[in-house]
């Protein structure tokens, strides 16, 4: 299925849910940039290539397209009106490169770490948060099962936020972050491994389904 949006730039939320480790919101939504070579579609495959990462995990994300530029938005009303659609993402983060590099780029960055789903859901058909449920499974099992509206900063708060700091562009995606997996501070079950898939729905947003391959095919 082809996707019904270009994606421009790509903004990652981090520390934007609840944890075992943290429950207090950060000072504020601590943004970071993943490249548009990290975009795959829906059912397309993600290669995990063993030389370059040992371990990756799978975060299911609420995803913000922009369909109108704008600057310094003010109210969640704004916001709305210049959000093109919601969409159902897969922040894919190798947790090992996370670890012992300065800046996140290269762990959320890997080419094909950053599935994304084809279609929009445009803000007037958008659910209630309390009732858009993130549930992410690998091979059946649920790691993640959390409402939109556990997030620190909201869809529409983020957006405002973000517009206050730079212009928005037609195709900016931005994540809203992913909640704590299941048992709650334990992500073993998120590790991703050469035939796994990744099934991500958000009830009221859509699916996305991801396979896992390895160097081998």
């Amino acid at each position: 299925m082809s996707r019904s949006f270009e994606p421009r730039t790509i903004w990652g939320t981090g520390g934007n849910f609840p944890t075992l480790e943290s429950t207090a919101p950060p000072p504020r939504p601590q943004l970071f940039v993943k490249n548009t070579h990290s975009v795959i579609g829906d059912d397309e495959s993600l290669h995990l290539s063993g030389d370059i990462a040992q371990r990756v995990v799978c975060e299911g994300e609420l995803a913000i397209v922009i369909g109108t530029e704008c600057r310094r938005l003010t109210s969640a009303d704004e916001a709305r009106a210049v959000i093109a659609g919601y969409t159902v993402a897969n922040d894919v983060t190798a947790r090992d490169l996370q670890d012992v590099d300065a800046h996140w780029s290269r762990a959320k960055g890997l080419d094909g770490f950053c599935p994304l789903g084809a279609g929009l859901v445009a803000p007037v058909d958008a659910p209630d948060w309390d009732e858009a449920i993130i549930r992410t499974r690998v091979d059946g099992q649920t790691i993640q099962h959390t409402p939109v509206s556990a997030a620190f900063v909201g869809a529409e708060e983020l957006v405002v936020w973000a517009s206050q700091q730079f212009t928005l562009h037609p195709g900016d995606v931005f994540l809203l972050g992913t909640p704590d997996y299941l048992p709650p501070g334990r992500e073993d079950a998120a590790v991703l491994r050469p035939g796994s898939v990744v099934e991500i729905d958000i009830a009221g947003i859509g699916s996305l389904r991801t396979p896992v391959r390895g160097d081998s095919g």
